[in-house]
């Protein structure tokens, strides 16, 4: 009768992972697609601001858009590494987070010709900035995760 159970009867610990995975699925597609807004939003201050200094906008935008898709899912997959302890799944993951989230302005910095001092100062302080408000919001979302499980 035990076994019975065992395969047709659910533990409260498999509906709970049941119910996490299907959060985590939905987190993770949100985070994806708000990635991709921010994307959307950069690529157009890109247009505006620095196509005239040699940035192709069409470049940078599939670029963005690229890496968008690829950061939301690998930093999604970071958090997750980091709040269940896999860290194999963290050292396959963390690379790839971090190439994406570097790969638009990496192109920024590589395509522009001579930029303004202040322009330059401008993007260097936005750089730094949202990699700030990044982190804090892996780490937030991490502690959230470790609450939570």
């Amino acid at each position: 009768m035990s076994l019975y159970l065992a395969l047709v009867k659910p533990t409260a610990r498999a509906l709970y992972a049941e119910r996490m995975n299907s959060r985590r699925d939905q987190i993770e597609r949100g985070w994806i697609l708000v990635s991709i807004a921010y994307g959307g939003l950069r690529a157009a201050l890109v247009w505006k601001f620095l196509k005239q200094y040699g940035v192709n906008p069409y470049v940078f935008g599939a670029i963005e858009f690229i890496s968008a898709a690829i950061y939301g899912k690998s930093s999604a997959q970071v958090v997750g590494a980091v709040v269940d302890g896999a860290w194999i799944r963290l050292r396959r993951w963390l690379p790839i987070a971090v190439l994406t989230y570097f790969a638009p302005d990496g192109y920024v910095f590589l395509s522009a010709g001579r930029l303004p001092s202040d322009m330059l100062a401008i993007l260097i302080s936005v750089v730094c900035a949202t990699l700030v408000l990044t982190v804090v919001g892996i780490v937030t979302q991490v502690r959230r995760g470790r609450r939570v499980a």
